[in-house]
């Protein structure tokens, strides 16, 4: 997945540091990574000089985030970040692009309307007023393998996109409940079905949208109507392996997850 970078090591300790010239500097406006080239992000001796906010290291290697964007900065998108042939680039690119984002949304305090700064020795912004604490936004969400007694995979397909592939359901995490209770309140709410046997199966980062991915596989009796919620769904339905085109990566939890049934591999139960 995106956060496989073996053999290379992600270290997210807050160790602000002056920068070494050969360090990269990521630089990002609303929507785009900008780069030296394609795959190769600037250096900071390339960045020229500026303010830099320390971000995390790879290997012995640091990364900043930089302000004031290149002329020369080569634009990458979000779908391009994906496609990096690099994994450690991949990961840093994204990483960076949601630090970036909540530096961005946090300028300014929202009690009191002043200046927010650097913590000096956390990962986070304090407010130069009132003293209030801001951390990174992490927002909990699941996506859910459901099986039925045939050994057939529940799969959907969003409502108001141009994409056809198959997804998994999916949702974010509301106020007061567990993560399990999120599984059967997302499957319930976009298909209609009750599961049983919930069991965790793996996590992931995901930097697109600022959330911390908890995989989960469970189970519902085909016996249950499948009703898709329209306003989210598009498409929810019981598919066999043979009807599936396994993902070619295993990039995101989801596209594992459906690859790891369309091979058959174990992945649930004993």
């Amino acid at each position: 997945m995106i956060q496989d970078l073996y053999p290379h090591v992600y270290h997210n300790e807050y160790h602000p540091h002056e920068p070494d010239q050969n360090d990269f500097v990521l630089f990002y406006d609303e929507t785009m990574l900008y780069c030296k080239s394609y795959d190769r992000f600037f250096t900071v001796k390339e960045a020229g000089e500026q303010d830099l906010t320390y971000l995390f290291s790879i290997d012995d290697r640091s990364y900043y985030l930089g302000l004031q964007i290149p002329e020369n900065g080569y634009a990458v998108s979000s779908a391009g970040i994906r496609t990096m042939a690099a994994a450690e680039n991949r990961f840093a690119a994204i990483t960076g692009r949601q630090l970036a984002g909540w530096y961005h949304d946090h300028r300014f305090c929202g009690v009191c309307g002043h200046t927010m700064r650097h913590h000096p020795v956390e990962r986070a912004l304090e407010c130069t007023h009132c003293g209030k604490i801001v951390y990174p936004t992490i927002m909990p969400a699941v996506i859910v393998g459901v099986l039925n007694e045939k050994d057939q995979l529940l799969v959907t397909q969003y409502a108001g996109r141009n994409q056809n592939h198959y997804a998994l359901v999916a949702g974010f995490a509301e106020i007061g409940e567990t993560i399990e209770e999120t599984v059967r309140r997302e499957v319930k709410e976009e298909t209609g079905l009750d599961v049983s046997d919930i069991t965790y199966f793996k996590c992931q980062p995901w930097s697109f949208s600022d959330t911390l991915l908890f995989g989960f596989w469970c189970k519902a009796d085909s016996s249950q109507p499948v009703v898709p919620d329209e306003q989210e769904l598009k498409l929810a339905k019981w598919a066999d392996r043979e009807e599936l085109e396994c993902p070619d990566d295993s990039i995101s939890l989801t596209s594992h997850m459906i690859r790891m049934y369309c091979k058959g591999e174990k992945h649930y139960g004993s």
